[in-house]
């Protein structure tokens, strides 16, 4: 009897959280269906773009720096963009920590860039199969300087805004540089990633000139887990570009990038529970 009650009570706190979680998310995307709702709650990735009119504010909180960000985007008639978020519950060890603590973990585990080194993606030319998206991911010195890579830092101070120059070498653009731009609040997390290097395919065609990439990551806070979202902005380009009788599906390569990013994520949060 003493066994049976037990599993109840936990069965019971289990739905009690997950109401909570399900009326905590509905709160704060109100413009979000029931069935993405339970898709979130499923730990699924759901998505959208702007191409022909799309809506993407639905996947940010509102008054956030991301939602802001989302909103322009959504106006922008010389490119598109593209969205995403997930919902990632907490561990017992980032439950217990204060809001405050939280925050700077998450900061730090965002900025560890160097962990993002080998992680794969479903590759539409390798027959939708794993491939390596990131094989080499670090600090620079300043925004050319490629002989003096630096060490993931660590903050000992949660700070409200960043700059960081990265090299990343991936296998779909090959190596460039990048200047990571943060703004954060006591509850978001907002990274703008803008390429300071063309991004070239075979390392000789432009498949998006400097500056005209904004690759944005985003954390918000809540009470019982945490909302991540994504946001790329491709400027003054089609959303398919046409190389050597070769089409390059710019949406689709972004969004796989996306979502290998959004998973590294979350194995990076995962850590701090089996620390």
């Amino acid at each position: 009897m003493r066994k049976y009650l037990l599993s109840l009570f936990l069965c019971v706190l289990g739905f009690s959280s997950l109401f909570a979680a399900e009326q905590e998310i509905r709160l704060t995307l109100p413009a979000l269906t029931s069935s993405q709702i339970q898709d979130l709650l499923d730990g699924k990735i759901i998505d959208g773009d702007t191409i022909e009119g799309g809506k993407i504010t639905q996947f940010f909180a509102k008054g956030t720096e991301a939602y802001d960000r989302a909103a322009i985007a959504e106006q922008s008639t010389n490119g598109f963009s593209i969205a995403a978020v997930s919902y990632i519950p907490y561990g017992p060890e980032l439950k217990a920590m204060s809001t405050e603590d939280r925050q700077l973990a998450i900061f730090n585990k965002i900025r560890a860039i160097s962990t993002q080194e080998g992680i794969t993606y479903i590759s539409w030319r390798a027959g939708n199969k794993p491939k390596i998206l990131i094989e080499k991911s670090s600090y620079m010195e300043d925004g050319k300087n490629l002989n003096n890579l630096l060490p993931d830092p660590v903050a000992t101070t949660f700070p409200y805004s960043v700059q960081s120059y990265v090299y990343q070498r991936d296998s779909s653009f090959g190596g460039n540089r990048y200047l990571h731009t943060y703004t954060n609040s006591d509850r978001e997390i907002f990274v703008e990633i803008m390429n300071i290097s063309t991004l070239r395919v075979f390392g000789i065609f432009t498949a998006v000139p400097k500056e005209q990439l904004h690759i944005s990551m985003g954390t918000y806070q809540m009470e019982d887990g945490l909302l991540l979202c994504a946001l790329t902005t491709i400027e003054d380009r089609e959303p398919e570009v046409g190389i050597l009788g070769i089409t390059v599906d710019l949406p689709s390569a972004f969004m796989r990038r996306i979502k290998a990013l959004q998973n590294w994520f979350v194995d990076q949060l995962a850590t701090i529970e089996t620390k």
